[in-house]
């Protein structure tokens, strides 16, 4: 029997229960925080996958709904699942279909727990007979045509073991075993509960005491194979029980706007939200329609930044006496038949504490916590003309120093299957912004994530601006931006690796795409090259993003931002300027003008040096900022004396030490009177530090007790 290894990314993993902490780590960039667990179903990103392949050809799955009464059944019990990044333990969720058909026979709609969204639908066969249903193994779930092979319903178990792997590093893995002889599993039904319950008569694995902590990992159950290798397809269940659900119970989505008077605003605020990426937050975007009724009632449409529910509205009371907008919390902003869970609205808090020294990168880790608010409404402020609608009760600042910024009371949204917080919104208003012609504020362009494998997706963070060059909010339905490579060319996004939202080939983005877009994010956006070394690049040097604004058909564009800020690597070059006597020159000027500039075939990120100036301050001293592997020429003048000599900067701890300027005294006063000597140092007439003088012409620096250094020159 053969056994895959499957390494186990992380085990520590945060299910996201209300209240309960997961652990996180701070980014590159933009004060985000990522959370440190595997990924959920939930929240799996399919195109992702690596065995994520068309069904095309295998005839042997079936793959559309057979003929019976279809009938939807709540599932739960526990599982080990796949992910895009490993493997991870959980328990099982969501709905789906079980069909009564002729002859005896019974379907299951994805019976193996998170295969679905993994490889996709897929229907099985049993056989009833009174209250038992038998479901053959080795029935075929799908079909890859790169490997020429079948994942196949298998009976086994999981569970962990160390072992070392191929770059000699020492970790957790995932084995599986195959029950050997089981041929078929058998279900029991429960007319009166209205159940099917799978019958575990498989021994489940014993739990070594060093990983009593990983109980979950050792599973015996419901699984699936490669019929290729015999290797472990991903997936074990265990205690799997569906429920019939009541047509009934089924929440009500209000997705139709009601009648009354609509007032559309653009959305400001600040937020923290669950995601496939992790935890994230941000600035508030996007669009918000409130309808105020006759009745007295109110309808916020899309009350949360989140997108799960983007278009459905929810209701509330509206006294215009008080302008109070009050919103019943544990309204429906989605549902799932399928999957049998949807988001509702809540009221809830976060908290953040450190959990030590993240051990590769030295950079804190931190302990996200969340939990929900016993409140019975959620309660909005509406100003007396509405052009204005603020949040009551909310706490949070985003320009809090790191990590505090992820502390806020606000309104949340939240998975009615487990509890877990998909985001919670703070210091949110709601505004109606008059749309005139304005400059937009520069963008930042935080960082670029490389793949590092040319059929990867390598992502571009940035920052878009929400407010003009006057800090005035702008209407965000009027702005739009634009990629840069390079030397400003401007980039275009192909329809035709865009294919989730894009229909025709585009070179500027709308903000409002990201609303429900996957490529494009409010914060960064995929892009399908990578800079590799060893690939086509992206860009040679940088990448950069332009913002627009258009109003009235008055285009304004901000500036063209870049990462990096600067495509020339710098080292810091430092001196003192002084006569022949030695006496510091304050202002004096230290020009260094590039000569022949190397970045660009030695250095691919570097752009075309440019001159750079100095000034003396009163002891002498300057300090320049220079582009690394460039030569320059360098002019020292101090009234109409001056000095030109060559230098490089190759070496990054480059000190021209002194310069002497062979004029006349210019009758500065004498620093040294009344000053203990703390160090002096001898350096020849090229700057190199020598222990005595001999014959020729030094240098003498002597640095003082009160910090202050004299240069002089000494002839031997």
């Amino acid at each position: 029997m053969k056994k895959l290894a499957v390494l186990l990314f992380a085990l520590v993993v945060a299910v996201g229960v209300q209240g309960a902490p997961v652990k996180v780590v701070r980014s590159v960039d933009n004060n985000r925080m990522v959370v440190k667990k595997e990924i959920t179903t939930k929240h799996k990103f399919v195109k992702e996958s690596p065995r994520a392949h068309a069904l095309e050809g295998a005839t042997r799955i079936i793959s559309e709904q057979p003929e019976g009464e279809a009938v939807t059944y709540r599932r739960t019990g526990d599982c080990v699942y796949a992910t895009s990044n490993g493997i991870t333990a959980g328990s099982e969720s969501g709905s789906t279909t079980i069909v009564f058909g002729s002859d005896n026979k019974v379907y299951f709609k994805e019976i193996l727990s998170g295969a679905n969204a993994y490889f996709g639908t897929a229907w099985v066969e049993g056989t009833i007979e009174d209250n038992k249903i038998t479901v053959p193994l080795g029935q075929s779930i799908y079909w890859s045509e790169t490997y020429s092979a079948d994942v196949v319903l298998v009976w086994g178990s999981s569970y962990l073991y160390t072992a070392t792997n191929a770059s000699g590093e020492e970790g957790l893995f995932v084995g599986f075993d195959e029950a050997e002889g089981v041929t078929s599993v058998t279900y029991i039904i429960d007319p009166d509960a209205k159940t099917i319950s799978l019958v575990n008569d498989l021994e489940q694995p014993e739990v070594p005491a060093e990983y009593a902590d990983y109980a979950a990992y050792y599973a015996a159950g419901l699984s699936c194979k490669w019929t290729d290798d015999d290797s472990f397809g991903g997936f074990v269940a265990k205690n799997t029980v569906f429920t019939e659900v009541d047509p009934s119970s089924l929440p009500t989505i209000i997705s139709e706007q009601p009648e009354g008077d609509l007032i559309i605003y653009n959305r400001y605020g600040g937020y923290i939200a669950n995601s496939f990426f992790g935890v994230m937050n941000g600035e508030l975007d996007g669009k918000v329609s409130v309808v105020f009724a006759e009745d007295g009632k109110a309808y916020i449409q899309n009350p949360l930044w989140y997108h799960d529910g983007y278009g459905s509205w929810v209701e509330g009371t509206y006294d215009e006496a008080t302008g109070i907008i009050s919103v019943p919390i544990g309204q429906y902003l989605s549902w799932d038949d399928e999957d049998g869970y949807g988001v509702q609205l809540g009221w809830g808090e976060t908290t953040v504490e450190q959990d030590g020294v993240d051990e590769e990168t030295g950079e804190p880790n931190y302990l996200l916590g969340y939990s929900a608010i016993d409140v019975d409404n959620i309660e909005f402020q509406v100003d007396n003309d509405k052009k204005l609608i603020t949040l009551l009760n909310t706490q949070g600042d985003l320009n809090a120093e790191f990590p505090m910024n992820y502390v806020a009371t606000g309104m949340m949204g939240y998975y009615s299957d487990d509890l877990s917080m998909s985001t919670l919104e703070f210091g949110v208003t709601f505004e109606v912004v008059e749309a005139v012609p304005a400059v937009p504020a520069d963008p930042t362009a935080d960082d670029w994530y490389d793949c590092g494998n040319e059929n990867g997706f390598s992502k571009f963070y940035f920052t878009l601006p929400s407010t003009d060059v006057d800090g005035n909010k702008l209407a965000k339905e009027f702005l739009s931006y634009s990629i840069f490579i390079d030397n400003d060319q401007l980039f275009t996004f192909p329809a035709a690796d865009y294919t989730y939202d894009l229909t025709e080939d585009i070179t500027e983005v709308n903000y409002d795409l990201f609303s429900n877009a996957v490529d494009f994010r409010d914060y960064f956006v995929y892009m399908y090259r990578t800079n590799a070394e060893g690939y086509e690049p992206l860009f040679t040097e940088r990448i950069g993003i332009q913002v627009y604004y258009t109003v009235d058909g008055v285009r304004n564009a901000s500036n063209i931002v870049y990462w990096p800020e600067s495509a020339v690597e710098t080292v810091e070059v430092s001196g003192y300027v002084v006569d022949q006597d030695g006496n510091p020159l304050d202002g004096a000027t230290v020009t260094f003008t590039p000569d022949v500039n190397l970045g660009r075939d030695d250095a691919p990120r570097h752009a075309e040096a440019e001159p750079v100036t100095a000034v003396t301050a009163a002891d002498g001293s300057f300090t320049a900022e220079l582009a690394a592997n460039t030569d320059y020429n360098v002019v020292v003048a101090y009234d109409e004396a001056s000095t030109e000599f060559d230098m490089s900067t190759e070496e990054e701890d480059i000190d021209l030490e002194t310069i002497v300027l062979d004029i006349e005294n210019t009758g500065i006063n004498d620093l040294t009177a009344n000053k203990q000597v703390a160090s002096t140092t001898y350096f020849d007439m090229a700057g190199r530090k020598v222990s005595q003088p001999t014959d020729g012409v030094f240098v003498k620096s002597v640095r003082y007790t009160d910090g202050t250094v004299v240069t002089v020159k000494v002839i031997k």
